[in-house]
């Protein structure tokens, strides 16, 4: 259910994130890329009033809080326990068993026997009914069982250790989707965090041109019209300026839900867009290890386990040997406080063997062998997938860089022209129409340019996922 959840909850913050763009592209606001990172965060605390006292955490940080206190995570390392717990359980099993038992009886009426007796004198044969037992009764007992053969028990030992490794793998593989999940959440933050920037300072920008359009109009320098056009540029930016605080909040919802963070608690971010996308490599390499990925080093540990199931069916062939020792003490007599004690004790072995089943144990032997071989060829197509997998994602990685890098350059290029056209419109040698073009662009090459981010650094992700380096 967790999963579910967060499967759609990723989805709907960059869903969150278009519409904000796309209502961005709308409103022709004015970018401003020259801030540095670090004037970037500050603004963006200031503008949000993130509270000093606030736990702020770099991505290293939320990867090591979420593999530690994430749901999953959690969960993950109860099923290792259990299965450490499952081998000390059968371990036990040939281990001695001891178990007492006893009993305090009063016979309220003693059962009465009928026998056929013969007179010695006259040689007349008498029915007479005699009773057995006494009116009270007590026992206390104790055995002891040890398991001496059972091939099943040698092979269920191995195999709960060969579970533990599975439930490692699998907390592994838990990390591993982890981590991915909380990359892609705080990458979002930073995104979001980006446009909360923007849009604050594409507002007051608007706000200065349109003070400014103000004072021309008045001289007689401007149309009404320029004026109108300003204005609906401040109202709009003003929009996304309160819209992108909003789904910063949504991002930073995700992104603490992921972690396994409170999510009514305060949460502030380190890392910027720029830190995350830096290590990046220029070149992905060209070799990788199938056998070090943790899902083939699964499929290894599940065919370990149905070699293991098939030497436990062959076990069923075999005899079973327990030894016991039981010793019984009782008290009987007609009083209670008259009881006269009595013991016996006994020692010995029981030997199974099986001899005969109706052909069910071979049958059920053969399905397991064709199991196996059903793994066999799961775990080769396994190995061709996670070869096309890493092929998939290096191409896939190489070509957003250059989206990346092309609508970076584009934004650059779209920012200059736009700071020209400002220029000529303060000096009236543009219109508030032909300014609003020029803006346009700006905006679109800069709603790219964040897209592209998104999308490398996501192919990044499943680039460091599918080489097992996540």
């Amino acid at each position: 259910m967790k999963e579910q959840f967060f499967k759609k909850s990723i989805p709907l913050a960059i869903a969150f994130l278009m519409i904000i763009q796309t209502a961005y592209s709308q409103s022709q606001t004015p970018v401003d890329s020259t801030n540095t990172a670090a004037d970037s965060l500050a603004l963006a605390n200031d503008t949000l009033g993130v509270p000093s006292d606030t736990m702020e955490f770099s991505l290293d940080q939320a990867l090591a809080y979420a593999t530690e206190f994430g749901y999953q995570s959690m969960n993950a390392n109860i099923e290792i326990t259990k299965a450490e717990k499952k081998v000390r359980e059968v371990l036990g099993t040939g281990l001695p068993q001891v178990n007492v038992n006893g009993n305090f009886s009063k016979n309220l009426a003693l059962q009465e026997n009928v026998l056929a007796i013969t007179d010695p004198d006259s040689g007349e044969e008498m029915i007479q009914k005699i009773t057995f037992g006494t009116d009270y009764s007590s026992m206390i007992g104790g055995r002891v069982d040890q398991l001496l053969f059972d091939g099943s028990f040698f092979v269920g030992l191995k195999a709960s250790k060969v579970y533990v490794q599975l439930s490692e793998n699998t907390k592994d593989k838990t990390d591993i989707e982890v981590r991915k999940a909380v990359s892609e959440a705080y990458f979002l933050v930073t995104v979001a965090q980006k446009n909360v920037i923007d849009f604050k300072l594409n507002l007051e920008t608007n706000e200065k041109t349109l003070k400014d359009t103000k004072a021309l109009y008045e001289n007689g320098f401007r149309e009404d019209i320029d004026v109108d056009q300003i204005r609906l540029l401040v109202n709009e930016s003003n929009q996304l300026f309160l819209e992108a605080q909003r789904q910063l909040h949504v991002t930073e919802v995700v992104l603490k839900y992921a972690m396994g963070f409170d999510i009514d608690k305060p949460l502030k971010i380190s890392s910027t867009m720029e830190d995350l996308l830096s290590p990046i490599p220029l070149e992905p390499g060209n070799s990788f290890d199938y056998a070090t990925h943790i899902d083939y080093q699964t499929m290894n540990t599940q065919v370990d386990i149905q070699n293991l199931i098939i030497k436990n069916q062959k076990a069923l062939f075999m005899p079973k040997l327990n030894a016991f020792y039981n010793y019984d003490l009782y008290y009987l007599g007609y009083e209670l406080n008259d009881l006269i004690p009595t013991s016996g004790s006994a020692i010995g072995l029981t030997l199974s063997i099986p001899i005969l089943s109706g052909g069910t144990r071979a049958a059920q032997l053969k399905q397991e062998k064709l199991e196996l071989s059903k793994l066999n060829n799961d775990r080769l197509q396994l190995e061709q997938n996670l070869k096309s997998g890493y092929y998939i994602s290096k191409n896939n990685l190489v070509n957003s860089r250059m989206q990346y890098i092309n609508s970076r350059d584009a934004r650059e290029i779209a920012l200059r022209i736009y700071q020209k056209s400002l220029i000529k419109f303060q000096n009236g040698l543009l219109n508030s129409l032909e300014l609003t073009q020029t803006e346009n662009k700006l905006v679109q090459a800069h709603i790219n340019y964040r897209q592209t981010a998104v999308e490398y650094y996501n192919n990044y992700l499943a680039y460091q996922q599918a080489t097992n380096q996540l």
